[in-house]
């Protein structure tokens, strides 16, 4: 957790509060770790925290899950939410997902090449199994007997010797912030012990999707917000040479940004901004270029930096003294982007 957060009023005005209050006034549990120095590096970005309160926030009867991860359509948010119900043994209805949010959400570099499932999944999922070790320690501690005799079963934990003996996370919890200071170890649960993962269930945000209620990016207005139109030079490495926005000194409807060579024209419309970048009156530089789809290739390579091995598995050399023939190839292809077919917004 940082030094300072933000809060918000139901007016929706921002307030910065300290550490100290802002757990003062979280009202839920609170999970304190003895971590190490790869943790702290995590922090900056270098890796996942290992911290579960980077993941989780447990109330009384709801579980906020924080990813940095977004949701575009691949349905991350109900199979991560899947992932923290099975770790909790809780009900997949319970999770609240906030996916995004660079002020409360861990660092991650970005949602791309697949790799929600396969890297954020076992870190949300250790911080799960974390923050559930952690809720039987303490119920262990309230009746005074060792964690590994009880059970857990959606959100209740039991005792094995007298499964009348019971306590929901929100009865342990009384509404009141916990600190648990020592260090507690846990494992995801194995394939075998899962429940909701692996199982049909319908997309949690399908119905707003389809009833046309859902809001995207587009859909977002705040206020005295601006849209932004940039002007882009012709060619990789052109430079502004001149430029003529005089068109534009009189309208009171736009801002009107220049920085050396960065210029940019703001509207309260993003039709209204990109009509007037238009007005703009500019002369580049373009340099030739030796780079071209023929030489491509062969700049890149006497470019690369470093060499990064994906993957590597058995004897290659082992390989080639059994074969009877060996065959050499160098393959290349030229840039792909993804190209969506949805209108951008």
């Amino acid at each position: 957790m940082r030094e300072s957060q933000f809060l918000y009023d139901p007016d929706g005005r921002r307030h910065l509060v300290s550490r100290r209050d802002f757990l003062k006034g979280a009202g839920s549990l609170t999970v304190f770790f003895l971590v190490g120095t790869r943790a702290a590096e995590a922090q900056r970005g270098r890796d996942y925290p290992e911290d579960a309160n980077a993941y989780l926030r447990i109330q009384a009867d709801r579980i906020t899950c924080y990813t940095g991860k977004i949701e575009m359509g691949q349905g991350i948010i109900t199979s991560l939410a899947q992932m923290i119900a099975d770790e909790l043994d809780v009900a997949m209805q319970t999770i609240d997902m906030v996916m995004g949010d660079t002020d409360l959400c861990p660092y991650d570099s970005g949602t791309f090449g697949s790799r929600t499932t396969k890297y954020f999944g076992p870190a949300l999922r250790s911080a799960g199994a974390r923050a559930k070790a952690i809720l039987l320690q303490m119920a262990a501690d309230e009746w005074r007997m060792e964690a590994d005799q009880l059970i857990v079963h959606d959100g209740v934990i039991s005792r094995k010797d007298a499964p009348e003996a019971r306590i929901t996370y929100a009865e342990l919890l009384k509404g009141q912030r916990i600190e648990y200071r020592h260090t507690i170890t846990a494992q995801p649960e194995p394939l075998a012990a899962h429940s909701i993962c692996g199982q049909p269930v319908r997309r949690s945000d399908a119905l707003e999707k389809v009833l046309g209620t859902a809001k995207y990016a587009g859909d977002i207005f705040l206020p005295n917000m601006l849209y932004a139109c940039v002007l882009r030079p012709p060619a990789h490495g052109a430079r502004l040479k001149a430029v003529d926005s005089s068109a534009l000194k009189d309208r009171a409807d736009l801002l009107l940004v220049q920085e050396d060579d960065y210029i940019a024209v703001l509207a309260d419309k993003p039709d209204v901004a990109e009509a007037a970048l238009s007005g703009i009156k500019a002369e580049f530089d373009v340099q030739s270029d030796p780079r071209t789809d023929e030489t491509l290739f062969e700049f890149l390579e006497k470019s690369a930096t470093s060499d990064r091995i994906v993957t590597e598995k058995g004897d290659v050399s082992a390989g080639k003294n059994a074969s009877a023939t060996i065959l050499t190839a160098s393959y290349y292809n030229h840039y792909v982007a993804h190209a969506p077919l949805e209108t951008h917004t």
